[in-house]
Parts: C-alpha cells; structure tokens; sequence
C-alpha cells in the first residue's frame, strides 16, 4: 500500500487559485466591481477558500503581478543563457517588462482601479527592485560606485513602472475602441531614461525599441496569468 508521500498532490488549492486569477483578470478586464465577494462569486468559490489562499486583495494582486515577474525572469534567464552580454540581457529584461504591459494591458489598466492599499505597489516595486539588484549585482564593477546598492534599483524600477502606467492611462481611449496596442514607444522612453551604464546605450544611440519588442512579444505567452 502506497504511503502517504507518495500520494499525488491534491490538485483542488491549485484549481481554487486559478479560478480566483481568472476570476480577478475578467473582472478587471470588464470593469467589474473587483471585490472578495465578486471575485468569489465569479469564481464559483466560498470567501473561505479565498481567504484560504489570499489575505485580501492586496495579497492577491501581489501574488498576480508576482506570477507575471516570475514568467518574465525565467524567459529572461533562458534568453541570457544564449551567450547574449550582460547589457544584452538587461535591455532585453525591460523588452520583458514592456512586452507583459502590453499583453496584459486591459488587466493591467483595471488594476489601477482595484480597491486596494499602497501596500500592493510597494510589492510591485519591491519584486522589480530585487529582480534589477540581481542584474546590477552581475554587472558588478560596471556600476559606478556611488550608485551600488539596493536604491539604484529601486530607482530604475520606479521610473520604468511610472512610464508604464501613464503609457496605460494614455492608450486606455485607443484601448476601448478595440484598436490593437503598440507598445513600441513604451520601450523606447523606458530605454532612453534607463541609465546608459545599466542598458549599454548612450544618449545618441539608436534604440532597437521594436526589433526588441517583437522578440520578447514571442517569450511572453498569454497565459501567464491563468494562476
């Protein structure tokens, strides 16, 4: 008789957990009321098993932008392991970034709207904080001196997500008249602002902003955010 470690494990929390993102994006998605109890409700789950897996909603919409990071570094890694330089890597690391924007944009863009603290922007900030720190560590002499440290990423980080959630606010008309989104010009203001020494680009270089984009669109699958 099989013991108990060699049980298969119970698939039920997994599926509880995708319910409640799919449940999350389409509400997002629609301008539904983003709630526990809407989300529960369109999830076809009781608010016991969502609090089984979630704190509230800023819990949640950490772990969902957690996700979509997580996807982007592990591409971004196997992407870096094609023998590309550093500085290859970390332009095509904001190539990540950009293209999750814009496949994501309509859950993106209804976030903005959740009721949620400033708690789950300081996640976000945070997790791309430590994934640029992992970046800058492998630079390491590459960074001027001054700027070592966990503030040089944290810096970088909150300048890319404040480009990202005006290019948001900005394309959300073009967005709802069903007008597909380019967003080419993100990447460029990202990379142009970018400090020269991280990216490998100099100000009068010309920036590979849609080549780029159009690789890192293939590397960003859109079920990234199915839970």
């Amino acid at each position: 008789m099989p013991s108990s470690s060699d049980r298969a494990p119970d698939p039920r929390p997994a599926r509880t957990k995708a319910a409640i993102f799919a449940a999350a994006r389409d509400l997002t998605s629609t301008d539904g009321d983003v709630t526990v109890n809407a989300l529960a409700k369109r999830a076809g789950v009781s608010r016991a098993a969502f609090y089984s897996h979630f704190s509230g909603l800023d819990d949640l919409m950490g772990a969902m932008l957690q996700q979509m990071f997580d996807a982007a570094w592990e591409r971004g890694g196997a992407f870096a392991e094609q023998g590309r330089s550093l500085h290859e890597a970390v332009q095509f690391g904001f190539g990540m970034f950009v293209a999750y924007v814009e496949r994501h944009h309509a859950f993106l863009r209804g976030a903005l709207d959740w009721k949620f603290s400033h708690r789950t922007y300081m996640i976000l900030v945070d997790t791309m904080t430590r994934l640029h720190g992992v970046a800058l560590g492998r630079l390491g002499e590459q960074v001027p001196t001054r700027l070592r440290g966990a503030s040089a990423g944290r810096s970088i980080a909150g300048s890319a997500l404040a480009l990202a959630g005006r290019w948001l606010v900005e394309t959300e008309q073009q967005a709802a008249e069903g007008e597909p989104l380019d967003a080419t010009s993100l990447l460029e203001e990202v990379l142009l602002f970018a400090p020269g020494w991280y990216t490998g680009l100099g100000p009068e270089d010309p920036i590979p902003a849609a080549e780029l984009l159009e690789v890192c669109r293939s590397y960003a699958p859109q079920d990234v955010l199915d839970g």
